[in-house]
Order: C-alpha cells, then sequence, then structure tokens
C-alpha cells in the first residue's frame, strides 16, 4: 500500500474536484481552510508588544520595515494552503484524465501530492478532517458548477473530443447496440459511420491522387459495363459516363472532383448512390458521432461517472483492516485488500470519519445532477 496516499487525495480527487482556480474563489478557499486549520488553540503572543513574532500570520506589517524585512516576515507556506495545491493538475486527472476505470470500480493512480502536505494532513485530528472535508467540497462544488467553468470544459471537450450538443436524444452507439442485441439498428449506425469515413478520406486526397485512383476504377467498371453477360451492366455503364465526365474536369476544381468520386466510389461499396443522399447520411453521421461524444463527456455526464464510482467504492472499505510492514513499505494483511484500488486505500488512509463525509457529500451531490 502506497505511503503516499493519503487523505489530501481526497480532497483533490475523491470529492470530483475538477478545479482551474479562479481568483474570485482562492481567497475562498483559503478561507475555509484557515478555519478548520486555526480551530486549535493558537500559540501565546509574544510578551512584548515591540517585539511581534515574525512567523505570525496575523501579526500586522511595520510601516518602518524595509522590504527585506518585510521578506523576512512572510510567513513559512502552509501545506495545507489551498493555493499550495497543485488543483489544476488534479482537476486534469479527475475530469479531463483518463484515470477512472468504471468496469474497475477505481481510479488508475491519484494525483501526487508532497509529503509536506501529507504530513500535515496527518497530523490533524478526526474531527479537523471531517470538517475539511465539508468545507472544502463545498468551495469545489460551487467552483465546478459554476457558469465559467462549464464553458471551459464545454470548449475542452469540444476540442479534445468533437463533442457537440445537437439536441439528440436517446443515442445509442454502435457498440452498445451490438450489445443490446440490436443489430439492425447497429448495422445501420455503422453503414452511415462507413459512409462518412470515406467522404472522409477522399477530402483528404489530392486531386491528382483522385484522378490516378479514378482511371484505375474507370478501367473496371468498363469491363464490366461491356460484359454482355452481366445482368447489372447498366450500374456500370452509368459509373463509367460520370466517371468520364468527372475524368474530363483534370484537377482545377477539387472541390467538385471530390465529391463525384465520393458518390461514385459510395455506390460502388453499396452506399448511397447520389450526391444528395450521400451527404446528408454524412451530415447525420457526424452529429451522431458528435452527440455522442458530448453526452459521454459533459460535465454533468463525468460527474455523475466520478461521483457514482465514489459512492460504490466507499461502503466496501474496511476500516479496520489489519496491515503489516513488509520490505519497507505497509501491506494489507488480506490480499484481497491489497488489491483494491487508490481510492479504497484513500479512504482507509483518511478514516471512517472524513471517508463518511465525503460519501455523505457525493451522494448529495449526486441526487442534484
Amino acid at each position: 500500500m502506497k505511503s503516499r496516499v493519503a487523505f489530501g487525495l481526497i480532497i483533490l480527487s475523491i470529492l470530483a474536484a475538477p478545479i482551474g482556480v479562479h481568483a474570485q474563489l482562492r481567497g475562498l478557499l483559503k478561507k475555509k481552510a484557515d478555519e478548520v486549520l486555526k480551530g486549535k488553540p493558537a500559540p501565546a503572543e509574544p510578551a512584548a508588544p515591540a517585539a511581534p513574532a515574525p512567523s505570525s500570520p496575523s501579526a500586522p506589517s511595520s510601516p518602518a520595515s524595509t522590504p527585506s524585512a518585510r521578506a523576512d516576515a512572510k510567513p513559512p507556506a502552509d501545506p495545507l494552503d489551498i493555493d499550495g495545491l497543485d488543483l489544476k493538475m488534479a482537476a486534469d486527472r479527475t475530469l479531463r484524465g483518463d484515470g477512472l476505470f468504471p468496469e474497475r470500480g477505481d481510479w488508475d493512480q491519484l494525483p501526487y501530492i508532497a509529503r509536506k502536505t501529507i504530513t500535515a494532513a496527518k497530523a490533524l485530528d478526526e474531527p479537523a478532517r471531517v470538517a475539511f472535508v465539508q468545507n472544502v467540497g463545498a468551495a469545489f462544488k460551487a467552483l465546478v458548477m459554476s457558469e465559467s467553468f462549464t464553458t471551459a470544459h464545454a470548449d475542452y471537450i469540444t476540442q479534445a473530443y468533437k463533442a457537440v450538443d445537437h439536441g439528440l436524444k436517446g443515442l445509442v452507439s454502435p457498440e452498445d447496440l451490438m450489445k443490446k442485441g440490436s443489430y439492425p439498428a447497429a448495422q445501420a449506425a455503422l453503414e452511415r459511420d462507413s459512409s462518412a469515413a470515406l467522404v472522409e478520406g477522399i477530402d483528404g486526397m489530392s486531386a491528382a491522387d483522385i484522378q490516378r485512383q479514378l482511371a484505375d476504377d474507370l478501367a473496371g467498371w468498363t469491363r464490366r459495363a461491356n460484359d454482355p453477360a452481366r445482368k447489372d451492366r447498366a450500374k456500370y455503364q452509368k459509373w463509367v459516363k460520370d466517371g468520364a465526365v468527372l475524368q474530363a474536369r483534370g484537377t482545377s476544381d477539387v472541390t467538385k472532383l471530390r465529391r463525384g468520386f465520393a458518390v461514385l466510389k459510395s455506390a460502388d461499396n453499396d452506399g448511397p448512390a447520389t450526391e444528395e443522399a450521400l451527404f446528408a447520411v454524412v451530415a447525420r453521421s457526424k452529429q451522431e458521432r458528435e452527440q455522442l461524444a458530448y453526452d459521454k463527456h459533459n460535465l454533468k455526464a463525468v460527474l455523475k461517472l466520478q461521483l457514482s464510482t465514489f459512492v460504490a467504492v466507499v461502503p466496501t472499505v474496511d476500516f479496520a483492516a489489519a496491515t503489516t510492514p513488509k520490505n519497507g513499505t505497509t501491506v494489507f494483511v488480506s490480499p484481497a485488500f491489497e488489491k483494491k484500488g487508490v481510492v479504497w486505500k484513500a479512504c482507509y488512509r483518511a478514516g471512517k470519519g472524513a471517508s463518511m463525509a465525503a460519501l455523505a457529500f457525493a451522494q448529495g451531490w449526486l441526487k442534484e445532477l
């Protein structure tokens, strides 16, 4: 069981924390953390007011201080300061990375956390951990559900996955249709995608390449068109005629050449045989693929998947599981527990109180989605 899996990871990864920290919320995050961390008795004030402790965050700067003196008076960085945690990296891993494996019900790995942060988190007592989960979770949620973050996420998935919301409802991918046994619907979807792939491939060809390929195709079509034994001579005769027209265009108008050649190749592959029909199918295929990508990667869908996975993991954690030292690290006595995922182990190390608080938070959020 890796030693760096600690409570801080629950804050950064478990609570579905896709955070790109905005300036207007940094103060809120730090304030909420400070409210918890400063709940313990503060150190006694120095007896002499003239000699304030330079490390005290509440000590005001002296007007007579030199720049170097003010720099010396800056308190050491708080390892649990929200600004000091790489929330952007954690956000990318949780909402925009590939670390989640739903089929395994856990994540591949959790974001890196500095050892000083882990040490400070371990020093919190359980009530402080619970409060920290609740306060930071609320701030995370406010940020994630903000209009600015939602817009940024939509822009990201458009670029990364070509995900666009066309308002198409109830779409099912060809793969899922096959799993459900809906073979005719799956076949129709695959044929649309095949037509789209054909057009996309031809769109990447130069006019010269198209003319070379067209010449080879025309030779074959001509042989079939001139074969009196064939009952389907008529279609080949039409393709020879239409192909000759395209051939006569040369390379001057690559757009018309691509579209005309795409229709001929589609017809030759038992696809749509007219320009109108082919490009209607291509447009529909593009819309469906973009919609399916949006349905999978939009913020609400990703949050549901992340939170649902976490909600399923926490109740399975045995917080009383026995551990033992082995080869310089700590492992579970139970081989089955040692094989558990990183979130399961993170919950174990965080403790039951903090994990249950995170669970309640996740369940509440899920009900709102």
